[in-house]
């Protein structure tokens, strides 16, 4: 008995076609890589430009890298004198940033999370006509209530302290606004088995929703912490005293009448963005995990 023996040839289409993508990856790979260097060119120039000499930054044409490098730069930074602030108010104007920085973030998360679970679990009159004015306030510009603000700080003595940096910013709408939405997104089942347990509303809220929140307070947490520890116009307005000051006011020391300390500045700029750097990168799949549920929320 004959068996025929049918030969197919091979499919070598796709190995023919495969060098295409590869040649698209690259290439894709390329652009991203040319055009991360583009927007961390202004990043990098400034981190070389704390090597060089004052001279050095605002020679034209300017240099990519310094003739000679001048590390010091950081320690002289570091350990500067200021004149009624003696040495090493610059150690002082980091510390102030970074606690007034973690206050700022720690009590914004604990009174926003309160108020955006009670908008988005509990039923009480007014709630909706409540959130919508939270959030048209989001629309009123900061500088509307500057004068104001100021006026009623004055009269309660609080110039020339911390309490207005802190106190206006315990609650923040957009705070409140994001996690309502991150919220309202739990299911409800986990909580009514805390409910069935025993469990009370705040035990509920802190041993569940909170948890399960996570991504969106690492958010918040990383967005308040940013917008504090870059406020400028606030510790600019309340505080007098040269070693109250925070990093982004103090820095202003290194300009005087006659020169201008550019080199002092850019170090003074890198101690400033550095932190802001660290934690996003530590922070940064929970923070992107974070936008994308508050962004899907409301489907």
């Amino acid at each position: 008995m004959a068996v025929s023996i049918e030969q197919r040839p091979l499919a070598v289409s796709s190995r023919r076609g495969s060098p295409r993508p590869s040649v698209s990856v690259v290439l894709r790979y390329i652009l991203i890589t040319v055009l991360a260097i583009l927007v961390f060119m202004p990043f990098i120039l400034s981190f070389l430009g704390t090597f060089k000499t004052n001279p050095e930054v605002t020679a034209y044409p300017p240099t990519f890298l310094p003739r000679e490098w001048h590390p010091e730069n950081w320690a002289q930074t570091w350990s500067v004198e200021i004149s009624g602030a003696g040495q090493y108010v610059f150690a002082r104007w980091f510390f102030n940033s970074f606690w007034l920085a973690v206050v700022n973030m720690v009590t914004q998360l604990f009174f926003c999370s309160l108020a955006a679970y009670a908008f988005a679990r509990m039923r009480f009159p007014g709630k909706d006509l409540i959130f919508a004015f939270i959030i048209a306030s989001m629309a009123i510009p900061g500088a509307v209530t500057l004068i104001p603000g100021y006026v009623f700080f004055a009269k309660l003595g609080w110039i020339n302290t911390y309490w207005p940096l802190i106190v206006p910013k315990l609650v923040v709408p957009f705070g409140i606004f994001m996690l309502t939405q991150f919220f309202k997104s739990i299911p409800r089942e986990l909580e009514e088995a805390a409910y069935i347990d025993g469990a009370s509303r705040f035990r509920t809220y802190w041993n569940v929703a909170m948890p399960l929140s996570r991504p969106a307070l690492i958010t918040l947490a990383i967005i308040q912490f940013q917008g504090s520890w870059n406020d400028f116009l606030g510790p600019l307005l309340y505080l007098r005293d040269a070693k109250l000051l925070t990093l982004t006011v103090g820095l202003n020391f290194f300009k005087t009448q006659y020169a201008v300390e550019w080199n002092k500045i850019l170090v003074g700029s890198m101690f400033n963005a550095i932190p802001i750097l660290i934690i996003f990168f530590i922070f940064n799949k929970y923070y992107m995990e974070g936008a994308s549920y508050s962004g899907l929320a409301g489907q």
